[in-house]
């Protein structure tokens, strides 16, 4: 499955867009995200979650998240995942990859540009990009 940017942009705006330090996946799920199909976990969430938790952007309410495990998520010997409704929040990391995600002209230009990036370029790539066209505004505010 490949990076979909506009849905890792969309579950990291739940986190930034809630007035509590934590979120649950109820709060995702509420968001319009698609977390569940057909009755089960689906494998866009499961994806983006967990490269969310491979990259450290989203972390417990306790500490960092290492695996599905510790945001809740379980799977059964049959594949069959359950979920504990558990608390889970941005990182520092998470809220630096949701500030550049949310630029719309940083947004498009990974999107146009990056769209087969390992997540490293992509994230990289994304925050001197956001750092780029953040100063072109201060230079423009300066003058």
């Amino acid at each position: 499955m490949k990076i979909d940017l506009d849905y890792m942009a969309s579950l990291l705006k739940v986190f930034i867009d809630a007035d509590t330090a934590h979120i649950d996946i109820d709060d995702i799920r509420d968001a319009g995200l698609t977390v569940f199909k057909d009755g089960t976990l689906s494998e866009i969430y499961l994806f983006h979650i967990q490269l969310a938790i491979d990259n450290q952007l989203i972390g417990k309410n306790d500490g960092p998240a290492l695996s599905i495990r510790d945001i809740g998520i379980r799977q059964s010997l049959s594949g069959e995942y359950s979920i504990a409704v558990l608390p889970i929040r941005l990182t520092q990391r998470g809220h630096d990859f949701a500030a550049t995600l949310n630029n719309k002209e940083v947004l498009t230009r990974l999107k146009a540009e990056f769209k087969d990036a390992p997540f490293k370029v992509i994230f990289d790539g994304g925050q001197q990009l956001l750092q780029f066209f953040l100063q072109k505004k201060l230079e423009n505010l300066m003058q």
